[in-house]
C-alpha cells in the first residue's frame, strides 16, 4: 500500500485546501475544514445511465446492456448477504445515500463519529455486491412504481420530453431510470458484467471532509481501501452513438396542472473538452443569468406582465454533449417563448453591457467562496474536475480570469434551428394544450 502522486492543492487567497493521492489505484481527496463536527465522505465511479454500451476492459466486442441498468445496480448495492446497509449506517450514527447521474454514481454518508466504521461499511457496499435472483426481481417492480411516479410529475416530465426532442440518438435523451420495459431484461448476470467493469479503483474517487488531520485521514483511507484489496483495472471503452446536429419537434403535453410549464431547449453542438469545457459551461451559464436573471430587462417585462414569478435557466455541457435550458410556470406560455427567442435576437444584435457582466462575475465570485461550506458540492464539483485535469482551485482561477469575449461568445449555443419547446397545460383550461 503507497500514497501514490501525493498532492496539496490549494488557493492561497482563499486559505482552502485540498489534499490527494492515489491509493491501489482510487483517487483520495481531503477537505479539512476547522471547526465543522460532521463529516462527510462519497464515494463517485465513473459509470452513469449513459454508459448503456461499452466495450469492457477486457477487450472484446461491445456489450449494449438495458437502459436505466446503473440505476438499478444502485438500488442493489445497499442489500448485503447480512441485511441491509442503510439500517447498519444508522446503528453507527451515519447517515447514508446514493444517487445515479448521467455520467455518475455516488454513495455518500454525513457522520459525527465512527468515521472509520463508516467508511469500512461505506467500501463494503460500493465494491463487494450481493444479488440474488429474488431480490432483483423484487427491484424491478420498486423502479417500476418509480418510473411511473416520475411521469406523473410535470417538473419531471417536462425535463425528459425537452431533452427527448432535443436528443435523437445520444442516451442522454433517456430516463436515467429506464423503462418499465428496459428494467424487465435486467438479470443477476447483468448487474454483475456492469460491477466488475465499472466499479473499479482506477474508476472511482473517494472524498473526504471534515475537521481532519489530511495526513491521518489520507493513511485512514489507504487502510480500508487495502483492506478491500481492490483488483488493478482499465476503465472500459464507453460507446456513443453519433448525434445529429437536428432536432425533433416542439412538444405539448395535456397533465392536471394548475399553471402550464414551459421549457426550452437548446442542443449546443460546440462541445469541449478539459479546460475549455470548464470554460464554456461558465460562459453560458453566465450568459443565461444575464439575459434572463431577476436583474435581466427580459424577467423585469415578464414579471410586470404576470407572465412569470420566476425564470429558470441552466447549461450543462460534457465532452459528447451540451444543452441549454429556460423554462417557467407562465399562464402563456407562447407568449414568454416568443419574448425569450426576440431577446435572443435583440442580444445577439446589441451585445450586452460589459458592466453588468463585472458585476455578475463579482457575484460569482462571492457564492465560490461560499461554496467551502458546502462539504458535498465541493466534493462532487472536484471529483468531476478530475477527470477532466482540472480541480475546485482551478475551476476558482478560471472564475477570476473570465473575460467577456468568452461569454458572449456562448450565444453561438442559443441557436434557434437547434432549439425545441416543452409545454404542459391542462387541456380543460387551454384548448391550445
Amino acid at each position: 500500500m503507497q500514497l501514490k502522486n501525493r498532492t496539496i492543492l490549494k488557493d492561497e487567497l482563499l486559505k482552502e485546501e485540498i489534499h490527494g493521492a492515489v491509493i491501489d489505484g482510487v483517487r483520495v481527496f481531503v477537505l479539512p475544514k476547522k471547526g465543522f463536527r460532521r463529516k462527510y465522505a462519497e464515494i463517485s465511479v465513473h459509470y452513469g445511465s449513459n454508459d448503456n454500451a461499452f466495450i469492457p476492459n477486457g477487450g472484446g466486442d461491445p456489450v449494449h446492456v438495458p437502459p436505466g441498468i446503473a440505476h438499478f445496480l444502485e438500488h442493489k448495492m445497499f442489500e448485503k448477504p447480512w441485511g441491509e446497509a442503510f439500517s447498519a449506517f444508522a446503528g453507527i450514527g451515519a447517515s447514508a445515500n446514493a444517487y445515479t447521474a448521467n455520467n455518475y454514481t455516488s454513495y455518500l454518508f454525513w457522520t459525527l463519529e465512527n468515521l472509520l466504521q463508516a467508511l469500512e461499511l461505506l467500501m463494503e457496499v460500493v465494491f463487494s455486491p450481493h444479488f440474488t435472483d429474488e431480490s432483483v426481481e423484487k427491484e424491478k417492480s420498486l423502479i417500476a412504481q418509480e418510473i411511473r411516479m416520475y411521469q406523473d410529475q410535470p417538473g419531471s416530465r417536462l425535463f425528459r420530453e425537452t431533452l427527448s426532442s432535443l436528443f435523437l440518438e445520444h442516451p442522454v435523451r433517456l430516463d436515467i431510470a429506464g423503462t418499465e420495459s428496459s428494467i424487465k431484461q435486467v438479470a443477476k448476470e447483468l448487474l454483475h458484467l456492469c460491477h466488475s467493469t465499472f466499479y473499479c479503483g482506477a474508476n472511482a474517487s473517494l472524498y473526504i471532509a471534515g475537521d481532519l488531520d489530511p495526513d491521518e485521514a489520507l493513511e485512514l483511507a489507504a487502510g480500508v481501501i487495502a483492506r478491500r484489496g481492490l483488483k488493478p483495472c482499465r476503465p472500459p471503452e464507453r460507446i456513443r452513438p453519433r448525434e445529429p446536429e437536428k432536432v425533433g419537434g416542439d412538444v405539448r403535453i395535456n397533465m392536471p396542472v394548475p399553471t402550464p410549464l414551459l421549457q426550452i431547449g437548446w442542443k449546443d453542438v460546440n462541445l469541449k473538452d478539459g479546460r475549455e469545457l470548464v470554460v464554456r459551461e461558465s460562459s453560458v451559464n453566465m450568459l443565461l443569468e444575464l439575459m434572463f436573471g431577476r436583474s435581466s430587462s427580459l424577467f423585469k417585462k415578464a414579471h410586470e406582465e404576470g407572465l412569470a414569478d420566476i425564470i429558470n435557466f441552466s447549461y450543462e455541457a460534457w465532452p459528447d454533449y451540451g444543452f441549454a435550458l429556460v423554462g417557467a410556470e407562465t399562464a402563456n406560455p407562447d407568449k414568454l417563448r416568443d419574448m425569450v427567442f426576440d431577446e435572443i435576437d435583440d442580444i445577439k444584435r446589441r451585445g450586452v453591457d460589459p458592466r453588468d457582466f463585472q458585476r455578475l462575475k463579482k457575484t460569482w465570485w462571492g457564492r465560490f467562496i461560499a461554496l467551502f461550506d458546502s462539504f458535498d458540492t465541493v466534493g462532487q464539483l472536484q471529483m468531476r474536475l478530475s477527470d477532466i485535469g482540472e480541480d475546485v482551485f482551478s475551476y476558482g482561477s478560471m472564475l477570476r480570469e473570465l473575460d467577456f469575449d468568452a461569454v458572449i461568445s456562448g450565444l453561438d449555443c442559443l441557436d434557434d434551428r437547434r432549439s425545441a419547446t416543452t409545454v404542459i397545460a391542462d387541456g380543460r383550461n387551454n384548448k391550445d394544450a
